[in-house]
């Protein structure tokens, strides 16, 4: 923890100093793993939006919460715009929304009663930076709010969708509220889940650190690399086999299907790509696929799945049909 608080407060020297080139400390700590040269990245992010209306002697977190709030969402509306329009044009759905929200080391000593929420919309991703430094990436059609419950004293979040997190060590705990009343309660860590509201399933995948999911009396504590998930029918918390880093394959554009369904695929397709896409439920429960794809546009992974099974598909505007290839007859 201390050592996390001084290369923390060292980055928010060098950003202040303008020293960040040939500083050997940073230097050693960037080559040292690749996930530092990612937060790195995020912290340099947030300086760049963050120091040109934030004054660390006066700052009043209540207001800032309220003025980068307004901020956010005038962003997301020009972004879904955007989106929207991209897609009219090339067919290819927008990614890469970035959210900077508050503040560097030392900004937030005491987390704030402050509440708020973020969406991403179908169509596009959206990378969000808590006021105590943790920070997530956000995948299409995902929704989450924060806020630091004093009463309990967490940090406290409330989620649907889809989110890679990557929490920040605190004496504070962090809970992620979810449907049907299972939580996640959190130590330092990074971790993908996957909650999304029309999934039976919540799944957890773990890459580092440790996380206990709890729904009543039951609980089950992860360690790195473990996946589990939670059965929203049977309340039921198991350990799943699998392949951890395919659970976040989206980060880097890429589908993992592990027999995964057509059904599930569509609706992977849909948040991707806010398209609509209609198919018999026979033949979407009935195929599956394995394999993975690496994404351009739904045209690009149309045309892959109808090469890997028997399927034909129209587009006309967003709305996409699917149906069974038609079998000539035989020649006599």
């Amino acid at each position: 923890m201390e050592e996390d608080d001084s290369i923390k407060n060292h980055i928010v020297d060098c950003l202040c100093n303008d020293t960040v080139k040939g500083d050997p400390i940073l230097g050693q700590w960037l080559a040292e793993e690749a996930l530092h040269k990612q937060e790195f990245d995020q912290y340099k992010k947030i300086w760049n939006e963050s120091c040109h209306y934030i004054d660390s002697e006066t700052f009043d977190s209540v207001s800032a919460w309220n003025h980068i709030n307004e901020q956010n969402i005038q962003e997301m509306q020009k972004q879904h715009f955007t989106t929207k329009l991209l897609y009219m044009v090339s067919g290819v759905a927008a990614a890469g929304l970035i959210l900077f929200v508050l503040s560097l080391a030392g900004l937030f000593d005491r987390p704030a009663n402050s509440a708020i929420s973020f969406h991403s919309a179908y169509g596009s991703n959206a990378s969000v930076i808590l006021p105590e430094g943790s920070y997530v990436d956000l995948n299409a059609g995902s929704t989450m709010a924060y806020a630091y419950n004093a009463k309990e004293k967490i940090r406290e979040v409330k989620f649907s969708g889809e989110g890679f997190f990557h929490v920040s060590k605190s004496k504070y705990p962090f809970v992620i509220k979810l449907a049907e009343g299972l939580k996640v309660r959190v130590w330092g860590t990074s971790f993908n889940l996957q909650a999304y509201n029309n999934e039976s399933i919540i799944e957890a995948s773990l890459v580092e650190g440790k996380i206990e999911l709890t729904h009543g009396n039951h609980k089950l504590m992860m360690k790195p690399g473990e996946m589990a998930s939670f059965d929203k029918k049977t309340h039921n918390i198991n350990f799943v086999n699998g392949v951890s880093s395919h659970a976040y394959g989206w980060l880097n554009n890429k589908l993992y299907m592990d027999d995964m369904s057509l059904a599930q695929v569509c609706r992977y397709l849909e948040r991707r790509y806010d398209v609509k896409i209609n198919t018999s439920t026979n033949m979407a429960d009935s195929i599956h696929y394995t394999g993975v794809l690496k994404e351009e546009t739904v045209v690009d992974i149309l045309q892959a799945l109808s090469r890997l099974s028997s399927i034909n598909y129209s587009i006309k505007g967003k709305n996409i049909s699917i149906t069974p290839k038609s079998r000539l007859p035989m020649k006599k």
